[in-house]
């Protein structure tokens, strides 16, 4: 009898071990590639002030006294080299990972650093929404008397401290500064909220937005 109930009892479990398919394997987490590996990319290197770069020993395309352009950079690790300023100093010597297949820009500050700060697939141009708003007024402080130039254009008092500049539309400007004595210029992009007056310093180490306040206020 006991027999009998053993065999049993082994007969059902066979016949549902059969009838229960297994469970699937759980897909591992795939982290989606960035850029096309085996592709040649665009890098655009900006400085904090004017520059010479190589990429891999070679030279590329100004664009600017601070912007260098290259095309068809293999990926990869990519040595970067970018000297500048007073007595031709090194700004940057090191390797940067270049995605294959994109249009890289990477910036390179006062304190040795080199930050890849965009990057989009060749072909595609990023949609920036236009600013809307009323025009700003900038009040920009330099450490030593100085001249302004907003998109390429000089603007307020000519070699002094202190400049007030007024109708600034809202939206992305390059801000220059250019010391009295000496050569030395910085220049940088700033963002201009509307209807704002915005306090900038300007430094030989760059432009640097302080505060902000609503125009009135």
């Amino acid at each position: 009898m006991r027999l009998t109930a053993a065999l049993l009892t082994l007969v059902a479990s066979s016949a549902l071990a059969q009838s229960t398919p297994p469970a699937p394997a759980k897909a591992a987490d795939a982290k989606p590639a960035e850029g096309k590996p085996g592709e040649n990319s665009t890098l655009t290197v900006r400085c904090s002030d004017d520059c010479s770069v190589r990429v891999d020993g070679k030279a590329g395309l100004r664009k600017a006294s601070n912007i260098w352009e290259f095309k068809d950079v293999p990926s990869g690790q990519r040595r970067i080299e970018a000297t500048g300023g007073f007595l031709n100093r090194p700004f940057y010597n090191g390797y940067a990972e270049i995605p294959g297949g994109m249009q890289v820009t990477a910036q390179v500050d006062s304190n040795k650093r080199l930050t890849i700060t965009d990057r989009v697939p060749l072909g595609e141009q990023k949609v920036e929404k236009a600013a809307t708003g009323g025009a700003s007024t900038l009040t920009i402080r330099c450490t030593k008397n100085c001249t302004i130039s907003i998109d390429g254009v000089r603007k307020g008092a000519n070699q002094a401290q202190l400049v007030s500049i007024r109708d600034v539309p809202p939206g992305d400007h390059d801000v220059e500064a250019k010391f009295v004595l000496g050569t030395k210029q910085v220049r940088s992009k700033l963002t201009i909220p509307a209807d704002s007056e915005v306090f900038i310093t300007a430094t030989e180490s760059g432009l640097n937005i302080t505060n902000t306040k609503a125009l009135g206020k």
